[in-house]
Parts: structure tokens; sequence; C-alpha cells
């Protein structure tokens, strides 16, 4: 949507619906039971957005500095994040994959909290 209304792109899409719809939809995917998101495989703001001037931050900012604050809260001693799933079938890939999925997550909680005005870099 964003790179269409960059290029002016209007006769092959009705940008405005495309909004519209994008934002609805964005609304009811994040997991709003943040009891959920230290247990499972969940949808929160970041996957939708990493800054607060983003179209979708307006319509879930509650939820959005929420997850600003999780962040905050459940960082480990070594500067990581626990990963809330696993791959209970394949323990030794899970073994080595655990480590690129922090080394992952860590990237994108820093850019979340940049993105969103929290860390000064």
């Amino acid at each position: 949507m964003q790179y269409c209304e960059k290029a002016g792109v209007t006769e092959v899409i009705d940008l405005s619906a495309l909004k519209e719809r994008l934002l609805e939809q964005v609304r009811h995917s994040i997991t709003q039971n943040t009891a959920e998101w230290e247990t499972s495989y969940i949808c929160k703001p970041s996957q939708f957005f990493n800054t607060n001037d983003s179209v979708f931050y307006a319509d879930n900012k509650d939820i959005a500095d929420y997850e600003c604050e999780f962040i905050i809260k459940t960082q480990l001693e070594d500067g990581s994040w626990a990963i809330p799933w696993g791959w209970v079938a394949y323990p030794e890939e899970w073994a080595i994959s655990k480590n690129w999925w922090k080394g992952n997550g860590a990237i994108l909680n820093m850019l979340y909290l940049k993105g969103m005005g929290r860390l000064q870099v």
C-alpha cells in the first residue's frame, strides 16, 4: 500500500479501500490478550509496524505502547529475550536455531523500541 501511494499508483487499485481494509485487519490480528504473549506464538503490533508514525499506530496505540513496556520488562540478563515457542519434533535443530531466533528477536525489539521513541541511539 505504501509503495503504491509513494509511486502514485491509483488506477490499478483503490488505495483508500485497501488502507481501510488493512487498518481493520491489523487491528483484528493483534493478540489483545497480553497474557498469551509470554507463552504463545501470537501477533503483536511490532509484526505490523515499528514506528509511531505508521498509519497503523493510531488505532493500536495502547497495545503498541504496552508492547514497549513488555519488551523492556521481559529482557533477560544476557540482553536477549525468551522465545515462547520451540520445535518439539526437532530438538537438535532447535538447539541451534533458537540462538538465531534470539538474535533476530533482539534486533527486532531494539528497532521497535527505537521506532517508538523509547530508545535513544
